[in-house]
């Protein structure tokens, strides 16, 4: 499985007919393999580079002025999104392991930065004294992904020629889309559709190249015609040691920065009409965005 990279400037600056065939091409690629690569998309090297240079900033060791510590566990709380900061000891870290013995669990550190004026669940913000500016250059970077969704969108309803959805806007995603930028160290891998169980590294020659992946809601949305790409991170096999399983690796620290676009908590995860008929009726049933999120995060947690 070999995916090239699109240029997303085809459609931003393009011709009509330079949009279409671009919207063609993102289209083909998703319902082929379920992700895309895009350059050109409206973040660019210096944007990417800054947002790293941040996560770089964040002391995974301490609490950076959070008070928010997951256990073990990682379980949600309630109904709440993942808005928080995780963060384990050493100690604690080096404790968690899965009940059944059979090796520690994947544990990721993350600073999760929901909708910005979401007053349900607001974001928890490192204190500004911490680490001042940290919130201004995030919330700036939240809107220019916002923004990129948008454009991706109107791509795909162009590519099937049709309204997809309003904007209000292994595993496989939650949401419609997710937006992923990672650094040279790489890790992640999608399933080759052609052979399934097989997965296939995803290599970028430049950080700035976005990894666009098909989610759950998208899936279900257009009932099956677009189908959620299933992917996972492994051990990037440049850093895997001869002869050796997985556990053997010595890793670099691996920092990825994504953006999950999902519609808001009141709108229909269900199939939209103009993708329903006599000839294919409906895979999914009808429920809420809020309750396929609380029906995924059920199964995963």
């Amino acid at each position: 499985m070999s995916v090239g990279t699109l240029d997303t400037s085809r459609y931003i600056d393009g011709t009509a007919d330079g949009r279409f065939q671009f919207a063609r091409d993102l289209v083909s690629a998703l319902n082929k393999d379920g992700y895309a690569k895009l350059r050109n998309q409206g973040i660019s090297y210096e944007d990417v580079r800054e947002i790293f240079s941040w996560v770089n900033c964040l002391d995974f060791n301490t609490t950076v002025g959070l008070t928010f510590r997951w256990g073990c566990s990682g379980r949600l709380i309630e109904h709440s999104p993942q808005r928080r900061f995780f963060n384990l000891s050493v100690e604690e870290k080096i404790s968690c392991i899965h009940k059944g013995g059979t090796g520690p669990m994947s544990l990721q550190e993350s600073l999760n930065i929901g909708p910005l004026r979401d007053t349900s669940y607001p974001n928890q913000w490192i204190a500004e004294k911490i680490l001042p500016a940290f919130r201004e250059h995030v919330e700036s970077y939240y809107t220019l992904s916002q923004e990129t969704s948008n454009t991706i969108f109107e791509a795909i309803e162009l590519g099937l020629n049709l309204p997809l959805y309003p904007y209000s806007l292994p595993h496989t995603d939650f949401g419609t889309l997710s937006l992923l930028f990672q650094d040279s160290a790489g890790g992640l891998e999608f399933e080759d559709r052609s052979k399934p169980g097989t997965f296939v590294p995803v290599t970028s020659e430049d950080t700035s190249d976005l990894i666009v992946t098909m989610a759950d809601i998208l899936q279900r949305w257009t009932n099956d015609v677009l189908k959620a790409g299933l992917h996972r991170v492994s051990v990037p096999r440049q850093f895997q040691v001869d002869g050796g399983t997985e556990e053997d690796c010595i890793l670099p620290d691996r920092y990825s920065l994504v953006f999950f676009c999902r519609p808001s908590a009141e709108k229909s995860a269900g199939p939209i009409h103009d993708f329903v008929s006599e000839e294919r009726p409906a895979n999914y049933d009808e429920i809420s965005a809020l309750e396929h999120l609380e029906r995924r995060n059920r199964l995963v947690y």
